[in-house]
């Protein structure tokens, strides 16, 4: 888990020699989730930098349903090429740990390239394509689960709401020993801000394992959403 706040403290200086004030946005979020008609809260905070050329993002996410709980770290770091703007190369990392699905602390890391498609006056649709590897049992286990991930993402504001929608499929390439991890996740958000940075925020989740053996999760949540600005200065 260090690794993610080191990846974290290297973006803030790569993006600190390209200007004199660092302007962070954060987010945050609380409010109510059900998964399988069982209930429960959350909470959700956010870092994001943006310059024309870089994307940094750390995200912690946790939630806890009656006997079970949800904890889940990211880190994701992106640039542009200078010379092909519309080509972008990436690395996520992150951890989880999820006794619902039975997943003690798994490590996640993927990286590969990405290509704007549209981009447009209230939106932007991109896709991605890497290699991913993760371990399902981060502290006990040696073995790691290879794939070829791919992924599409659009985001779009209209003038009353905001919607994001993410499609990720993560195809296993590497022997499979115990169960087939092949996998699709999907994301669905709406949000309806209302003022000062006050928002209501609706997501729907789902894990959808090709394998018959594993189990699919999804989850719904509804919060309140706030977001502000850091300035940082170094």
């Amino acid at each position: 888990m260090k690794r993610i706040f080191v990846l974290f403290f290297i973006g803030l200086a790569t993006v600190s020699s390209q200007t004199d004030s660092l302007n962070w946005k954060q987010y945050g979020r609380i409010g109510g989730a059900s998964a399988e008609k069982i209930n429960g809260g959350f909470g959700y905070y956010r870092l994001n930098r943006q310059t024309d050329n870089t994307f940094r993002d750390l995200r912690l996410f946790g939630y806890g349903l009656q006997k079970e709980s949800f904890i889940y770290i990211r880190y994701k770091s992106s640039d542009k090429y200078v010379s092909a703007p519309r080509f972008y190369r990436y690395t996520v990392t992150s951890y989880r740990k999820n006794t619902r699905a039975g997943v003690k602390l798994q490590y996640h890391f993927n990286q590969g390239f990405g290509l704007f498609l549209k981009e447009y006056e209230k939106g932007l649709v991109n896709m991605e394509i890497g290699h991913a590897f993760d371990m399902s049992d981060y502290l006990n286990e040696e073995r790691k689960t290879s794939y070829l991930k791919t992924g599409i993402f659009w985001d779009h504001n209209a003038s009353r709401f905001s919607t994001k929608l993410e499609v990720e499929h993560f195809q296993q390439i590497s022997e499979i020993h115990v169960s087939n991890l092949t996998r699709n996740q999907y994301l669905f958000e709406l949000i309806f801000p209302i003022k000062n940075g006050i928002s209501i925020n609706m997501n729907y989740e789902l894990e959808d394992y090709l394998g018959q053996d594993q189990t699919n999760i999804s989850s719904i949540s509804i919060a309140m959403g706030w977001r502000g600005n850091l300035e940082w200065t170094f």
